[in-house]
């Protein structure tokens, strides 16, 4: 009777464990998942430009020190700083009392030499003195007449003048303040006109010209701050660093621009107008950039000398991924040299998730299909 019980108890155990793989067998397959959905572009014309940009400073053309040529104190300052200045006016005075005594102390004593040397010569005209002693007191009186001269010069140095227009600096001393040659006591800067320097690697040196346009923009603030173009271009490379010096002028009428003003200078050698493809379009892989294109599946099969399996449902389009020769990226969009032509649709968003020959849905235009390129 047990052993009955046994065998209808192991023959129950088969029959479970032959019936587990059928009812696996049985389960519903999950749902197939849908086609990546992507946007389509087609490659437009764009104006590109074969350019390098440089970081560098403003300087002004005309910036100049001002300090004093003689020792003395300042005992007037009527200007201040960020002056609007014109050429010639006073800035500072120095004490005049001293020089201006000696100024007038000399000018007394050559008009008494000038009055011996006139009596002299009648005297000489006359034969009453000879003339060797007519000679001597010509001679002290152009003496006398020249201290004058240096003396009213250095007079002149007291009054320290505006020598160009523009604005004053920094001032570095105050009213009352003993100040002796070279003291810098402000500068004078005229930012109606500014270059900046650029250091241009030698092999490109070759392509650098008078004339070519450079774009100043300012780190931290969009947009175009000026156009200028190259005013020089030194006649040698610098032997040590390999890089050829060149300067680029800009008119600051507005003042907008400042002396000393970090920026980043766009050099551009050259533009051409080529089709592009933004930049979402493309795909970076071992070094080397690809794009998909939206192709109809009979054209994938062609090109891939393969059947395209599953075969894809009417109207659908397949993804055929190609390489590229792109050119500069400017304003989101790749310059393309070749690989692509003009009446190509190529694939933007999702490229991680593509591969040739897999079946796309085309996203309604205006919705976009989200994705990264790279």
């Amino acid at each position: 009777m047990a052993f009955t019980r046994l065998r209808r108890s192991a023959g129950v155990a088969i029959a479970v464990a032959m019936a587990a793989p059928l009812a696996a067998c049985s389960l519903p397959k999950p749902p197939a998942q849908p086609p990546p959905l992507v946007s389509l572009a087609s490659p437009s014309t764009d104006d590109f430009a074969d350019q390098a940009t440089y970081q560098s400073t403003l300087e002004a053309i005309r910036e100049l020190k001002l300090e004093p040529q003689i020792e003395g104190r300042i005992v007037l300052m009527p200007m201040t700083e960020g002056q609007r200045v014109r050429a010639g006016q006073l800035l500072f005075r120095l004490d005049q009392v001293q020089q201006q005594a000696q100024v007038n102390a000399s000018s007394a004593e050559a008009r008494k030499d000038r009055l011996n040397a006139e009596r002299y010569i009648f005297l000489n005209e006359q034969g009453a003195v000879s003339t060797k002693d007519r000679d001597a007191y010509v001679t002290q009186a152009i003496e006398s007449r020249d201290r004058v001269i240096a003396s009213s010069a250095t007079l002149g140095y007291k009054d320290v003048l505006a020598p160009i227009a523009g604005e004053v600096g920094n001032i570095n001393a105050k009213l009352g303040d003993v100040v002796r040659p070279g003291t810098v006591v402000t500068t004078v800067v005229d930012n109606s006109r500014l270059w900046v320097r650029l250091d241009i690697p030698s092999e490109l040196s070759w392509r650098v010209k008078p004339g070519l346009p450079v774009l100043l923009e300012a780190p931290g603030r969009p947009g175009l701050l000026a156009r200028g173009s190259l005013s020089f271009i030194a006649p040698s490379v610098d032997k040590n660093s390999q890089t050829l010096l060149v300067k680029a002028t800009f008119a600051n009428p507005d003042g907008t621009l400042r002396n000393g003003q970090r920026v980043s200078a766009t050099l551009v050698f050259d533009r051409q107008t080529r089709p592009s493809i933004p930049q979402q379009a493309v795909l970076l892989q071992a070094g080397k950039t690809f794009v998909f294109l939206a192709v109809q599946p009979a054209e994938a099969s062609r090109l891939l000398g393969r059947p395209i399996t599953p075969e894809p449902p009417a109207g659908a389009l397949v993804a055929l991924q190609v390489p590229v020769n792109l050119g500069s990226l400017q304003n989101g969009r790749f310059a393309v040299r070749s690989g692509i032509a003009a009446r190509d649709r190529v694939i933007v968003g999702n490229l991680a998730q593509l591969r040739s020959g897999a079946v796309v849905r085309v996203a309604p235009a205006g919705t976009g299909a989200g994705g990264s390129g790279s």
